[in-house]
């Protein structure tokens, strides 16, 4: 009797906690293992030469990304009128979240607090 053997190889990669773990307790549910699940996917995308589910992002994701790329363009765009207005010892306003108050921040340091 002969025991055909089965050729495999170690996969690592890394993936979102939440994700990993909401997936495993699905492939729970069909009686599967997140290898199992993921051998289920390579299998497909091998035997189909393409992704084997649509590619589409939910409107919470498309929102989700444009928010980010949003917020790091004006954090960007805010450094960079900060570092030319110090170039050239003009005031700038801050806020001093300890306080709750918005300020003039002078070259010389001087702070000047709005409402004062």
């Amino acid at each position: 009797m002969t025991t055909a053997t089965v050729d495999t190889e170690r996969v690592n990669f890394r993936a979102n906690r939440t994700t990993k773990r909401e997936a495993e307790r699905v492939l729970r549910a069909f009686g599967l293992n997140l290898s199992d699940g993921l051998n289920m996917f390579l299998a497909r995308l091998a035997a189909e030469h393409r992704i084997p589910f649509p590619l589409a992002m939910t409107r919470e994701e498309v929102l989700s990304s444009q928010t980010v790329a949003l917020a790091d363009a004006a954090t960007s765009s805010i450094q960079t009128e900060v570092s030319r207005r110090i170039s050239e010892d003009a005031p700038i306003a801050r806020y001093d979240r300890a306080l709750g108050q918005a300020y003039i921040q002078y070259a010389d340091g001087r702070r000047e607090y709005i409402g004062d």
